[in-house]
């Protein structure tokens, strides 16, 4: 009986072994397919490393003030990472003039999961710059692992702002984005191209979405179907960020998100 039993507990852990390195291989798939070229990931032990050693390269927070600090209202009250410096993704393309002196320096890119950091790490890449990760899953990985996050406010946590301020909050933000539609109103016109996200977390949304409007011409609807709570401010942001129209958002069911965004260019 008691080899029985043994052997039943080699099988199970047999088993558990086969279906981690399973999704372990599926994973890399995923990531694979929706490389961004150009742009590298950084796993979260190494960022470690490397502010621990004193090494610690320019660390660009994406996320918004409240997030950044972990304030009321935040998404998830992770804080942020020591020496990271707060510069939400919408003001990034108007700001890399005052990150010239990192040109050839290593920067890391941070946001809730890792997706929207992937999105600001390209951008300053096509800027010129030759030094760009973005973190591996993002400050839900890094407060997972236990590192040391900060919570108090610091002005010097901030890099300078060109446009808007800092205070403006996501929400805004997104209005902004949505032109002549409200967020909140369902959008009834044509449907050029429909992008099922539900079950998958931050970056695969973003990632998917991304190549999908690319394939689009001007002017075309892409339709974005998620049950991830993080891309109510991932897909907004990257939609934002990289010129196209958010036209409306909305909530289709407890837990389940409609974007509709058009290709502006």
């Amino acid at each position: 009986m008691e080899n029985s039993n043994t052997i039943k507990e080699i099988e199970i852990s047999n088993t558990r072994i086969i279906l981690k390195l399973f999704k372990l291989f599926l994973f890399s798939l995923i990531r694979f397919r929706f490389y961004i070229p150009g742009v590298s990931e950084i796993k979260v032990d190494k960022l470690y490393d490397l502010i621990k050693s004193n090494q610690s390269p320019l660390i660009i927070d994406c996320r918004d003030r409240t997030e950044f600090y972990a304030a009321e209202g935040s998404y998830k009250k992770h804080g942020h990472i020591p020496n990271a410096k707060l510069l939400p993704i919408f003001q990034l393309p108007a700001n890399l003039v005052h990150l010239s002196s990192f040109k050839d320096k290593e920067i890391v890119t941070i946001c809730p999961g890792g997706g929207m950091s992937l999105v600001a790490a390209e951008i300053i890449v096509k800027a010129g710059f030759t030094n760009v990760k973005s973190l591996r899953g993002g400050m839900n990985k890094w407060y997972k692992k236990g590192y040391p996050t900060i919570t108090v406010e610091d002005p010097e946590d901030t890099i300078y702002f060109i446009e808007g301020t800092e205070t403006e909050s996501l929400e805004d933000k997104t209005r902004k984005t949505s032109g002549k539609q409200a967020l909140e109103e369902a959008f009834a016109g044509e449907i050029h191209k429909t992008i099922d996200a539900r079950n998958l977390s931050c970056p695969i949304p973003v990632l998917k979405s991304k190549k999908a409007l690319n394939k689009l011409d001007i002017g075309q609807v892409l339709e974005i179907l998620t049950t991830d709570p993080g891309s109510k401010r991932d897909i907004p942001a990257w939609a934002q960020v990289t010129g196209q129209e958010l036209v409306s958002l909305e909530d289709i069911g407890p837990k389940e998100f409609r974007f509709i965004v058009k290709r502006l260019k």
